[in-house]
């Protein structure tokens, strides 16, 4: 395999990596606004269920 060949293998797989943790982090993202999202959701309904019991 010459250099160049090699050369370019390896640049596309780190191309591949680069995407690979890309769409991970993308994933981690949008799990993390949906966390959020349901702990923001708990919250509100906790504080409405404590509020009606005065």
């Amino acid at each position: 395999m010459s250099e160049h060949a090699f050369l370019a293998a390896m640049l596309g797989a780190i191309g591949l990596e680069v995407a690979a943790v890309g769409y991970m982090a993308y994933r981690v993202h949008r799990i993390s606004g949906r966390i959020e999202g349901i702990g923001a959701a708990v919250f509100l309904e906790v504080r409405r269920v404590l509020g009606q019991s005065r």
